[in-house]
């Protein structure tokens, strides 16, 4: 989508809130969100901010400076290694089995590991 480049009219660009409202509560907020190939990139809680129009084209820009990021972007947009997680191994000098670096306590045979 390309701006026809003839001046636009600064205004203020709102959000309005439609919806059903239920009993007792109200299913409609505001809320902006941008998409990248169907994926949420960040949301935008506020529901007004500055504007610009073309009334030539048509088109309707929003100008949000402050959103909220809800995944990765770009570079980021990576996938995440799930092992990243996974804790280095002891061997129990008890039972001889494989634990967690961080246990205090072997949860087979229950040595006790005493800090130093």
């Amino acid at each position: 989508m390309f701006h026809c480049g003839k001046p636009m009219i600064k205004g203020t660009f709102k959000i309005e809130q439609r919806g059903i409202p239920s009993k007792h509560s109200s299913l409609v907020y505001p809320v902006s969100t941008f998409y990248e190939n169907n994926v949420m990139i960040c949301e935008v809680p506020n529901d007004s901010t500055i504007g610009y129009y073309c009334a030539e084209c048509g088109m309707l820009i929003g100008v949000f400076p402050q959103t909220h990021p809800t995944g990765f972007a770009g570079e980021f947009n990576k996938n995440i290694d799930d092992n990243i997680d996974i804790l280095p191994k002891k061997i129990c000098s008890e039972c001889g089995a494989e634990i967690d670096l961080d246990y205090p306590r072997c949860p087979f045979c229950g040595h006790i590991y005493e800090a130093i």
